[in-house]
């Protein structure tokens, strides 16, 4: 027989000791009031889990062996977490925040014109009277000074128009994480604003799409592997902008167009891989997909003037219609505009012609740039 063994006050033999049922100790007020924010964090870690896993599936549906990079897993879930309700909340700061600006704008205007027309020959007439009897009763130098003084005001009347305007789109773009706006106001430097992430998730989108459509068969394989090229066209758009959405390029650059250049080279490379897909779709979906993956990492890694490896000098930058349709209607009016201003000065005919030639190359490097001159001797 063994002898019975003996229990401690405390142990689990025990109903005395602290943790028993009896005497559980009460959790503190803190630890309480933490738990919504421990589940809402556990709820989002999962939710970026579950994001990274769906790219992760679809590469490998594809057969893609490659390893998710880190800078794309990062932004995944950067990007994953800071959308949202919060996301939506700071979008309806930014509208009510134009809506403000622009009802003041618009009220400060409205008077200005309206007394202008109602009241402004009458007020001119009285201002012009007074300046005059101020010049002739004032010495000289008081007269200028008080002059420059209200020159002065006037100019700084005018100049918080320009810095009201600027902040009326800039506090919107701040709001909902544009990248120029955190750039050059400096806030959070350790955090990238919302938007900068928004082409690699756009682009892991893109991949699984061609991850469904390599899965599929019959006549759905066809059907969502022609639908590839239309479903892409939002992260070509980030794409083409890349160099502006990454935050890489100050406010105002000097010197970006290469970078933009090569953006368009690259969109034209994805354009030209899409027309595959209509002739052989199972190895464009792979290569696609692969490419994809090369533009998120060089994107998230900061690399927006080497988004492929790929020998893009021989490759026609990608056009934007609605741009270039604007240019046109724009090119037109003001050729149209300077023709006929060019007609009112009553110029000889001798030379109104080299006037009217001029003015139309003038307008050509104004609206196209200089490039388009070169363009045009390459043809």
């Amino acid at each position: 027989m063994t002898a019975p063994t003996s229990t401690e006050p405390g142990t689990d033999g025990g109903a005395t000791g602290p943790t028993a049922p009896g005497n559980a100790q009460p959790t503190s007020f803190q630890s309480q009031l933490s738990r919504p924010y421990t589940w809402w964090r556990r709820r989002l870690e999962a939710s970026d889990d579950k994001i990274v896993a769906d790219l992760r599936s679809a590469l490998d549906d594809l057969g893609i062996d490659r390893p998710i990079p880190e800078s794309v897993d990062n932004a995944l879930r950067y990007h994953n977490r800071h959308t949202g309700w919060w996301f939506l909340l700071r979008n309806v700061m930014a509208t009510f925040w134009v809506w403000l600006w622009g009802a003041w704008l618009l009220g400060m205007l409205t008077t200005i014109v309206r007394n202008m027309v109602t009241k402004g020959p009458r007020k001119a007439d009285v201002a012009i009277s007074k300046i005059v009897n101020l010049f002739n009763e004032t010495e000289p130098f008081y007269f200028w000074l008080a002059a420059t003084a209200c020159s002065l005001m006037v100019i700084a009347a005018f100049g918080s128009f320009f810095v009201a305007f600027p902040m009326m789109l800039g506090v919107p773009k701040l709001f909902t994480g544009s990248p120029i706006a955190h750039r050059n106001l400096q806030l959070k430097k350790d955090h990238a604003p919302v938007q900068v992430y928004l082409p690699v998730r756009q682009i892991a989108e893109v991949i699984e799409l061609c991850a469904e459509a390599a899965k599929a068969a019959g006549e759905q394989k066809i059907y969502k592997s022609g639908d590839i090229p239309g479903q892409s066209t939002s992260a070509l758009k980030s794409v083409r902008r890349a160099y502006y959405m990454r935050g890489t390029v100050p406010l105002l650059p000097m010197r970006w167009g290469h970078l933009r250049d090569h953006a368009r080279k690259v969109v034209a490379r994805m354009h030209e891989v899409e027309r595959d897909l209509y002739r052989d779709a199972g190895p464009t979906l792979i290569k696609l997909a692969d490419m994809w993956l090369t533009i998120a990492e060089r994107y998230a890694d900061g690399r927006v003037g080497a988004l492929l490896d790929e020998d893009l000098s021989e490759v026609e930058p990608a056009r934007s219609w609605a741009r270039d349709r604007i240019r046109d209607a724009l090119a037109v009016l003001l050729t149209v505009g300077a023709v006929f201003f060019t007609a009112s000065l009553d110029l000889p005919s001798a030379i109104e012609g080299y006037v009217i030639s001029g003015t139309a190359v003038g307008v050509l490097l104004l609206v196209y740039g200089s490039g388009s001159i070169v363009n045009m001797r390459h043809r």
